[in-house]
């Protein structure tokens, strides 16, 4: 099966109601990124591991509002939605 960015976005927006919570969040990502069950494109690799590193540090930390932003991005498709994101950030 294989992992569609709108099918990330709906979750992550799921996991963003329950609360914003980095490490929760990342563990998350981690775990769908490591599922051996689901095949990703690299994009939606890159889209994981962006999310699963926010626990490594400050550095790495997106706002509830960058990833809200993020879900969006993913639910509608958007093509390279972290560099679109992060071109927001900067």
């Amino acid at each position: 099966m294989k992992l569609k960015k709108k099918e990330i976005g709906e979750a992550l927006e799921k996991e963003l109601n329950i609360g914003y919570n980095i490490e929760r969040i990342s563990n998350w990502a981690h775990d769908l990124y490591f599922n051996h069950q689901i095949e990703h494109s690299s994009e939606t690799n890159d889209i994981l591991r962006n999310i699963y590193i926010m626990d490594a540090g400050p550095e790495f930390e997106y706002t509830e509002k960058e990833l809200k932003i993020l879900a969006k991005l993913l639910i509608d498709e958007v093509d390279e939605p972290i560099k679109k994101l992060d071109a927001l950030r900067s």
